[in-house]
Formats: structure tokens, sequence, C-alpha cells
């Protein structure tokens, strides 16, 4: 695993801030993705990885951060499946999630220590934050919307047209649904064989069994093979059949620019978001049955923006 990660992702997290009393997408509101009750996310930095595994950088304080490991097209190999955090000034060091919590790191400091920190390195579109329509459906306009929106023939076999969805996930728009595919709650969607059905190759958050095993993958487990964790490789942009079509340049000539691609790679490596907070504090402040129960009436347009320290 080492040897094929070369960077460290940092993505923040934004806390939901209210319950609706439904345990539907919009459980906890607002409704941010299809494929769990997610947080807002984005990322903050890119760091190297050095030949020895070690990393150093710089973080921002008082923030829910996790970490993913990255191959050298900046796609996910692991992800981490928590999140961590440090207070103003603060250092901090990791031995491995699965160690015992009772011992130091041994006084043998890696590559990476030998250097000062990696400072703080955004991704090219800054701050913003990761959601569906504004941040990824403009790139499959610009690279697919030939073949597969308008006239082209393709969208007889898949339309990548932004458009309303009904049902029980009139919430989202297509061609959302139709990409992250069977990541999103089991609620049927009918015509799960269509092209392009979960392309994008979300985490199946809620497709699991009770006992929360995954999905074996054929071509490296054999036919028995079961896992109770999620493994490395198995899902996100490293195995995602949108990305491949994106980075081959096959598909009809149609090879994604460097930013629109590391733009479908976030999102998907963000497991595949709706909403990012642009969306959000441009929507009216919720107002649903059992809200005068909550002791702070929650707020989305008019919520202040809080720096942390």
């Amino acid at each position: 695993m080492l040897l094929q990660s070369q960077y460290l992702r940092v993505f923040k997290q934004d806390a939901k801030t209210y319950s609706t009393w439904k345990k539907v997408f919009e459980f906890s509101g607002p409704a941010v993705s299809a494929v769990q009750t997610e947080a807002v996310k984005r990322i903050v930095s890119t760091v190297p990885i050095e030949p020895d595994g070690s990393v150093y950088f710089e973080a921002p304080a008082g923030q829910a951060l996790f970490f993913q490991l990255l191959d050298e097209h900046y796609r996910a190999l692991h992800t981490m499946r928590s999140f961590t955090g440090v207070l103003p000034g603060e250092q901090r060091g990791c031995v491995g999630c699965h160690s015992m919590h009772g011992i130091a790191p041994p006084n043998t400091p890696g590559l990476a220590w030998r250097r000062p920190p990696t400072a703080l390195s955004p991704p090219p579109w800054g701050a913003e934050t990761i959601g569906y329509e504004r941040f990824v459906q403009p790139v499959l306009d610009r690279h697919c919307g030939k073949c597969h929106q308008g006239d082209g023939e393709a969208r007889k076999k898949l339309d990548l047209t932004l458009r309303p969805a009904s049902g029980a996930f009139s919430l989202f728009k297509e061609p959302y649904l139709t990409l992250i595919g069977p990541a999103a709650w089991p609620i049927p969607v009918p015509k799960t064989g269509q092209p392009g059905y979960g392309l994008a190759g979300a985490i199946p958050v809620y497709g699991l069994k009770a006992d929360d095993v995954y999905p074996n993958d054929p071509a490296t487990d054999g036919p028995s093979t079961i896992h109770r964790t999620l493994r490395p490789m198995r899902y996100l942009s490293g195995r995602s059949p949108l990305i491949l079509l994106a980075m081959s340049g096959k598909h009809h000539d149609a090879k994604v620019d460097p930013v629109g691609l590391l733009r479908l790679i976030a999102w998907i490596d963000a497991n595949c978001p709706y909403l990012g907070e642009e969306e959000i504090r441009a929507m009216a402040d919720p107002d649903f049955n059992g809200v005068e129960q909550l002791p702070i009436r929650p707020r989305l347009r008019t919520a202040p923006i809080i720096e942390r320290p």
C-alpha cells in the first residue's frame, strides 16, 4: 500500500445542524447526499507522502478532518472512516489507527520530519465545497454533452442532461442518481441495469446486509469471500468506471481536462455529495413539523459564518 501511495488528501467536513425527526433522506438536514446523511465536504490540502510512508503537514485548527491515501493521479486508494482534528498550536502524530493507543511513536523520525511541515495546499478551485450540480455537471456538459445531451446519438443510451428526478428521489436531479447507482439508500430505482448506473463508484453505505458485509470483488477475491470492513482499492475514484473513461481519452476521444478530471475525482472521493455549502446557504431557513421542539431553530440562508480558532 505504501509503495502505491503518493499523496495524502486532507478533507474537512462540516456537521449537520438539525433533525427533521424522519428517517428519510432529509433525516438530518439539509439533504446533502443521496448516498448517506452526509456532511458538507471540502479539500483543504493535498500533501506528499515520503518514500518511507511518513507525512508532515500543517492542518487547520478547530475543524473535523479526515484523510485519504492517493495514487500518482490523485485517486483515492483508501479513505479514513472517522475524523480527527487539532487545536491551535497543537502537534499531533499517528502510529496507525489500529496500533496500541498506549504506546508512543518510535524514536526514529520518518523522512518527513527532517524538513519543515508542508504548508496548506488547497486544490485549484480553492476553498469551494463539493456539490454535484455546481461542481460536476459543468465538467460533464463540457466533455460529454456533445454525444450524451441535446441531439447526441449517445443520449438514447445514457442521458447526461441535468433534469428533475421523481418519486422518493425528487430531492435530487438526474444524472446524479444514475451515476451514483446502488450506493444510494435502499429505495427501489427503476431500470437499475441501464447504462451509466453506478459509474461513479461510490461506497455502498446503505446497500449492505445487516451484518455490514461489504460485497466481494470478483476480480481479486474468491467467489465466497466477504469483507466486514472496507478494503483498499475497492470503491471511489481508484476503481471508478467514470474516472477510467475520463482519463483514457479512448472513449470517442473525450479526454477530460486536468482540472475537470480533478473535480470528478474529488467529487467521487468525497463519496458523491449532492449539495455543498454554497447551495445550502442559498436555501430558505427550514420549516417543518416539529421544528418548534428544537432547542434552537435551524438556519440556512440566515446562518452566521463562524470562523473556528
